[in-house]
């Protein structure tokens, strides 16, 4: 889902490197989905679910590399892979990628209560 407003790569403030988002193997049995519930009680963490249906923790972990003061990358010629892949369209900025997201326990036990659904 696009954002009404598109930050071209100019105007970045590195937001993007305030955080990590990584894909998590999609919950099966009872205890998959308790251990969502273990991620969850970990401070600055997310878990939401995408617009395909692929399951992703976020935790709110600034780069070490992030300059705090205009949030450019103090490293950008020398950046990873994962960091040069990065195009306005994909931006976290710009884009919302969750279909369903998780904040707290409370949030994520409701939505089980409700017979899980993300559609």
């Amino acid at each position: 889902m696009m954002h009404a407003k598109t930050i071209p790569c100019a105007q970045c403030r590195g937001d993007c490197c305030t955080g990590m988002a990584v894909e998590i193997p999609t919950p099966k049995t009872r205890n998959d989905y308790l251990d969502i519930r273990w991620y969850l009680y970990h401070e600055r963490t997310q878990v939401y679910i995408d617009h395909a249906g692929i399951w992703v923790i976020e935790m709110d972990l600034p780069c070490r590399h992030r300059d705090p003061r205009g949030g450019r990358c103090r490293i950008y010629a020398k950046r990873p892979p994962v960091c040069r892949q990065a195009r306005p369209a994909h931006c976290e900025m710009n884009e919302d990628d969750a279909l369903l997201r998780f904040r707290t326990v409370a949030e994520y036990d409701a939505w089980l209560a409700g017979g899980r659904r993300t559609k």
